[in-house]
């Protein structure tokens, strides 16, 4: 059987469907007010870190132009170059004398004059050292001395010579014996940018090295970064190094890599997947000139932080406009679904009972304003006058057709008895049997009386049983002691109202057909309540119903036409098929008729229907009789 689609009422289609385009819409316009709020946070945030970057950029741009100034003052002064070249040819010589000391004091002096000229009574520079070739080193700036340094120790000594008088800046590197200021009071880092004397040949002559205060270079850097903490400055020189941050611990990602790969153009800043599997919004410039990159990244959750407050009084919002919105689609359909509920309701109270109750006449209105359906409750009210008007009718001639049935099957049974009791009575007369004759006539008289008694189909089972022994006693007096009948009536029992002659058409079928083995042939009758049905047991101990035959039996009367059966019958073979027939006809599915042949040399016929205390009771159950 096709399974039947699950149901749902009127008012939850509407409501669903109204609530569910309306979310439709909202969510359409929340959404795209939303993604539009967020191109525009990403628009602005990206616009600030390009100018950040910009200005960053152009700051150590400054700082680094400002630092190679003072490096290409030194190594093109004459001054610097004269008197740096006479003290350097005095240290040379393996014995100075004192005249050529004095005179080595005079050029330092000279050499310290001119350094504190170029860069001023402010120093820009934190100091300005001057090597000769062999190590000497007159120190000027914040300390003025003269000292011997091994240059092959010094880190940038090897790519200085290399480069020939070109300019190399170091990563930041620390010296406690210079003063910082800032935010690099702590750390004590700087930047030397150093290059070689030449002499007019392009030969080498010493090495000049401006050091630098990191905090002056990146003043800025560090200034934007404390008023933007959510966004970092990393600046990397020519050979990739990483010379900002300088006074807190490098970064995990290699931000240089990541944006090289990327391919991403200068002075743009896009959302960009670094090394450490995080989004951040990067943008980058670079410093011509010294060949350095300067990158402002921003992560992708800071970029959007400032949303979340937006996030809180949109969902607030959201929420608050899908609730009103569901309250309105909720009332809506209510308003337009509660009349039907109310004509359901009144429809549903359309039942048998209440159509042949005189009391109760008029329908419940659905009291609606909605034309269409005001005027399909007067139909229903108008079908309901209807209905009642032909009910009675209808109603009679359906009773008196099932009555015309049943009086038709039981009136059957009558002239059967009647006649196999006269063929066992010609029987016994021809065995002189006269005195068990007068008895069977009497038991004979009395069943009759039974059967013809009133046009009632129902009796208590006490009384359907008083007779069916009746009929056994004609029998007994025919078999004598070659038949043992026993009787087991359960108290409870005895008052069920039971179809007449649903006893006596089973018990003779024994006799027909299972006493065919020789005598003593025994018979039980049994009654007992099982759930909410009375139930009788015919056994007998004939035995001879086999499977076959009990299969074929049940499933002849499983597929019985009543109306045909009725037309087809005739007075002999009516016995298990009128009682099958009358109980169907009375009780319908709840009719019990069961053949069990399961025990050796026993047949039990079972035969039963739902336990009715009275004839009123019944007919209250169904009126249709």
């Amino acid at each position: 059987m096709k399974k039947m689609a699950k149901r749902y009422s009127q008012h939850m289609y509407l409501f669903v469907i109204y609530g569910f385009f309306i979310l439709c819409l909202l969510g359409i316009f929340f959404f795209f007010t939303y993604r539009h709020y967020q191109k525009n946070t990403l628009e602005e945030a990206a616009k600030d870190l390009e100018n950040m970057c910009a200005s960053v950029k152009n700051s150590v741009e400054i700082q680094l132009d400002n630092i190679s100034t003072i490096s290409m003052n030194l190594v093109y002064s004459n001054a610097v170059k004269t008197n740096f070249k006479e003290f350097s040819d005095i240290y040379r010589k393996r014995d100075i004398t004192a005249g050529e000391l004095v005179a080595s004091r005079d050029h330092i002096e000279a050499i310290h004059d001119i350094i504190t000229a170029i860069i001023g009574a402010y120093q820009s520079a934190a100091a300005i050292n001057l090597y000769t070739l062999d190590g000497s080193c007159v120190e000027s700036g914040y300390a003025q001395r003269t000292t011997k340094v091994n240059l092959e120790e010094k880190e940038w000594y090897e790519e200085t010579m290399a480069l020939n008088g070109h300019k190399y800046i170091t990563v930041p590197f620390v010296n406690k014996d210079l003063p910082a200021k800032g935010d690099n009071q702590r750390s004590r880092k700087f930047i030397s940018l150093v290059r070689l004397f030449l002499d007019s040949s392009g030969q080498p002559e010493g090495i000049a090295e401006v050091v630098f205060d990191c905090g002056k270079i990146f003043s800025l850097a560090s200034q934007l970064e404390s008023q933007n903490p959510d966004s970092a400055v990393y600046i990397y020189n020519s050979r990739q190094e990483l010379v900002y941050p300088y006074n807190r611990p490098a970064a995990n990602t290699d931000f240089s890599s990541a944006v090289m790969s990327a391919g991403l153009p200068e002075q743009t800043a896009r959302m960009l997947k670094a090394g450490d599997g995080e989004q951040y919004l990067i943008v980058r410039q670079t410093i011509p000139a010294y060949d350095w990159t300067v990158i402002l990244a921003k992560p992708r959750i800071a970029v959007y932080g400032q949303l979340q407050s937006f996030r809180l009084i949109f969902f607030l919002t959201g929420s608050l406009s899908i609730l009103f919105t569901l309250l309105i689609c909720f009332y809506i359909s209510r308003r337009l679904t509660i009349p039907l509920q109310k004509l359901t309701a009144a429809t549903g109270k359309i039942t048998i009972n209440r159509v042949l109750d005189e009391t109760k006449v008029n329908l419940t209105s659905a009291d609606s304003n909605i034309k269409e359906l005001s005027l399909l409750c007067e139909s229903i009210r108008t079908m309901y006058e209807k209905l009642r008007s032909t009910t009675q009718e209808a109603l009679l001639s359906r009773t008196e057709e099932t009555r015309a049935k049943l009086q038709a099957t039981q009136s059957l049974i009558n002239p059967h008895f009647l006649y196999n009791c006269l063929t066992n009575m010609s029987v016994m007369a021809e065995e002189k049997m006269n005195e068990d004759i007068s008895h069977m006539c009497h038991a004979l008289c009395d069943y009759f009386r039974y059967i013809s008694a009133s046009g009632e189909m129902y009796v208590p089972m006490e009384e359907e049983i008083f007779y069916s022994q009746r009929y056994l006693e004609c029998m007994q007096l025919r078999f004598s002691d070659e038949l043992e009948y026993t009787l087991e009536i359960a108290e409870e029992t005895k008052q069920c109202y039971i179809p007449k002659l649903v006893t006596q058409p089973i018990v003779e079928n024994a006799f027909k057909y299972a006493f065919q083995i020789p005598p003593p042939w025994k018979l039980h009758i049994s009654s007992s309540i099982e759930g909410a049905a009375w139930i009788i047991r015919i056994e007998d101990n004939g035995g001879a119903l086999s499977d076959e035959k009990k299969e074929e039996l049940l499933s002849l009367y499983r597929n019985l036409d009543i109306n045909e059966e009725l037309k087809l019958m005739q007075i002999g073979g009516l016995g298990l098929k009128n009682v099958y027939l009358r109980l169907k006809l009375l009780y319908g599915d709840q009719a019990v008729f069961r053949i069990d042949n399961s025990q050796p040399q026993k047949t039990i016929f079972t035969v039963g229907g739902p336990i009715y205390r009275s004839r009123e009771e019944y007919y209250e159950q169904h009126p249709k009789l």
